[in-house]
């Protein structure tokens, strides 16, 4: 089970080659979270709070069979990965954090605010340049949603974070994140209070560049997703 971030699709995986690496030792279950890409994109906060995301993630993953599986999160992705790992233990084999810390979200939310300010101010032709919906392969998604958007921020910002949960995770982990990505250094200390952890510190490369270039972090997941899979002797999911 795959998620992505903010402002991103499921397409984003095709673009930026993950795809192509996890496909070759995994059945791949993706989709667009709401607010994003083809699914809907209600203009009702309570839509987008932690609860309804991982409810979301358990529906999408039992419409394609999985009753338990290894989940992939990248950034927003990332932290509902994070909270899946104690409101749903048993539904996760292994867990895969892509430039996200475990810490409470109003840690950025002056940043958050600032984001939604600017959705809300910008067009719509504006908003496909800014998240690179007019490359190959993203083309034919529908138009992003500003309020859509905006709303899939604000309905995170009372989350409180699982950070000082992170010692009893008993779950087998890998976090990743670019060198230069402002959370870096929150990241690296949840991965160091992590029992059973793998980190991968991606050189040169900020957030979103972590994500971009899949062949950074990308060999080390599906090595790690590999391992989980002959240690169990079930199918990576």
């Amino acid at each position: 089970m795959i998620h992505h971030g903010f402002a991103q699709s499921a397409q984003s995986w095709v673009d930026s080659g993950w795809i192509d690496l996890l496909a070759k030792r995994s059945r791949v279950i993706s989709f667009d979270i709401l607010g994003h890409g083809r699914s809907d994109t209600p203009h009702d906060i309570e839509a987008y709070r932690m609860e309804e995301r991982m409810d979301d993630v358990i529906a999408v993953a039992e419409a394609g069979g999985a009753e338990r599986f290894d989940m992939l999160g990248f950034s927003l992705g990332g932290r509902v990965a994070l909270g899946m790992a104690f409101q749903s233990p048993e539904r996760l084999r292994s867990l895969i954090v892509g430039g996200m810390h475990a810490r409470a979200t109003g840690l950025t939310a002056n940043n958050m605010k600032e984001r939604t300010a600017t959705l809300r101010k910008g067009s719509v032709r504006a908003l496909r340049r800014v998240l690179r919906l007019n490359e190959d392969g993203s083309k034919h998604l529908p138009d992003p949603d500003p309020e859509a958007l905006a709303l899939s921020d604000e309905g995170l910002l009372d989350w409180t974070g699982v950070a000082d949960d992170l010692p009893s995770l008993d779950i087998p982990t890998l976090m990743f994140v670019g060198e230069h990505d402002r959370m870096m250094p929150w990241v690296e200390e949840d991965a160091a209070s992590i029992p059973n952890v793998n980190y991968v510190c991606c050189p040169d490369v900020d957030h979103t560049g972590a994500f971009d270039r899949s062949e950074l972090a990308g060999p080390s997941v599906v090595q790690f997703l590999s391992q989980q899979s002959d240690a169990s002797g079930e199918p990576t999911t």
